[in-house]
């Protein structure tokens, strides 16, 4: 399974954007949020984090610019009735940190401007969200949401650097995080995850 892509970004649309890693180009499906943060496409190097749906007719691959937004496309697609298209209009509408807030706070009217949620989507989103997403996260204010993404971002790309394969390093962030709550300096976090884990070779 495809979890990360770095490489050289060739191609953007209206859908998604085209990463050449070692002269293979990657179409990948992105929200409009996250296609606006990756910048203009003229060859400049990315990192995209990446989630793979398998259906019967095509292999596609969602892109996403921090693994924050691809935790909430996994909570997403976790939801009754919501598959990556629609998706990826959720996120396209709201990055992460809003779509936490709205949803903590029963923001219903503000669901409704996503393309294909109705009022009874809404309430579903509203109901099953609030169960999938952390406790912990949906208490938090937009901004700390924000800070931790930031922080475990840092930490997963300073141990890709240090030889981690991406889903390796994505592992030891997250877990190292989870046990070190509350603590956001990344240089301390690496140290913890080079402690509990040897680097494993891409």
């Amino acid at each position: 399974m495809i979890e990360m892509l770095r490489g050289l970004l060739i191609q953007k649309n209206a859908d998604g954007a085209v990463i050449d890693c070692g002269g293979v180009g990657y179409g990948v499906l992105m929200s409009m949020s996250s296609l606006a943060r990756l910048g203009p496409a003229d060859a400049q190097h990315v990192n995209i984090f990446v989630r793979t749906q398998l259906s019967q007719d095509a292999l596609r691959l969602y892109g996403f610019i921090d693994a924050g937004e691809r935790q909430m496309f996994d909570c997403l697609l976790g939801t009754s009735g919501v598959g990556p298209k629609l998706a990826l209009a959720i996120l396209s509408t709201f990055d992460a940190n809003e779509l936490t807030h709205v949803i903590a706070n029963e923001d219903r009217a503000s669901l409704t401007r996503i393309p294909g949620v109705g009022k009874k989507t809404a309430e579903r989103l509203l109901l099953e969200l609030k169960d999938r997403i952390g406790k912990g996260t949906m208490s938090a204010a937009p901004h700390a949401v924000s800070n931790t993404i930031s922080v475990i971002t840092d930490v997963i790309s300073a141990l890709v650097n240090l030889g981690f394969t991406p889903q390796a390093a994505e592992e030891s962030a997250k877990d190292v995080q989870k046990n070190l709550s509350g603590i956001e300096d990344v240089a301390t976090l690496v140290k913890e995850a080079l402690r509990r884990s040897r680097p494993k070779q891409a």
